[in-house]
């Protein structure tokens, strides 16, 4: 589709992102479909690590498993970020570590938001949800060419055009605070997170690091309703924490504990 660039976000132009977050590779759009998909588009063409893409609003933003991502102008942070790893030996890591880079930084810059993560890949404040992740990694042969980690989080209160499936299990920054909060404020939290977390990606969580995602770890000792890829009917459990590998550690009523690497798990069944 066609992708209209503009040459303002957040109250700031082009040459001050790109003095405020030292780079020159930022593309800035009014409504696209999708930053990742933009991402995707940028980074096969050549763009370079550390590339941002931001727009204002998405018509096809996307999660997980192909759900949308809702979207409204000006109303959250939509952001893609390209990296180019050099080794990718557990993809299902990065979804976590960059929900751990951040709320690390979301916690720092806005005191009050106790932002908390949600396997796999969502943000959530106030025991609702506030963001998600989604990362999409394209290969050549055995080897990690790019790396795409989509952002979005909700940063002004969600309004009337909110699709009903969401309506009550998710927030805005606003609506936690209480107070306002500026886009670009959100954005710095983001990169300088994502950046913190995945400049190197490792084969495994080590004991700082799982120490560091127990903390924010928003499912454990949760009672959730777990459903498996393929299944129809959910398992109603306890999550009880992350292993090393990035798998949900689940505790079914019945049965013995469960390593998930995929699946859905829904605290609010």
């Amino acid at each position: 589709m066609s992708r209209r660039k503009i040459k303002e976000w957040g109250g700031s132009s082009l040459a001050e992102l790109q003095a405020r977050w030292e780079r020159e590779s930022i593309f800035l759009y009014g409504s696209i479909d999708s930053t990742n998909e933009a991402a995707r588009e940028l980074a096969a063409e050549g763009a370079p690590g550390g590339t941002i893409v931001l727009c204002r609003e998405q018509t096809a933003g996307r999660g997980r498993a192909g759900h949308a991502w809702h979207s409204p102008k000006d109303s959250g942070l939509y952001l893609s970020l390209i990296l180019r790893p050099t080794d990718l030996s557990h993809p299902p890591l990065v979804s976590l570590l960059a929900g751990l880079g951040i709320v690390e930084r979301l916690e720092m810059d806005f005191p009050g938001l106790a932002p908390g993560l949600k396997w796999p890949n969502d943000l959530v404040a106030a025991g609702l949800k506030l963001g998600g992740i989604l990362a999409e990694a394209t290969w050549v042969e055995s080897r990690p060419e790019h790396l795409v980690i989509g952002v979005g989080v909700n940063v002004r209160p969600l309004d009337s055009s909110a699709p009903g499936e969401i309506v009550g299990r998710a927030t805005a920054m606003q609506s936690v605070l209480g107070e306002s909060v500026r886009l670009r404020e959100v954005a710095d939290a983001v990169i300088a997170g994502l950046e913190s977390r995945l400049a190197r990606i490792p084969p495994a969580l080590d004991a700082d690091l799982l120490s560091r995602v127990d903390r924010y770890d928003w499912l454990r000792d949760r009672r959730a309703r777990l459903t498996l890829p393929g299944q129809d009917e959910g398992l109603a459990g306890a999550c009880v924490g992350i292993a090393p590998d990035g798998a949900l550690l689940f505790r079914p009523d019945r049965g013995a504990l469960r390593r998930v690497t995929d699946g859905v798990v829904d605290p609010w069944a």
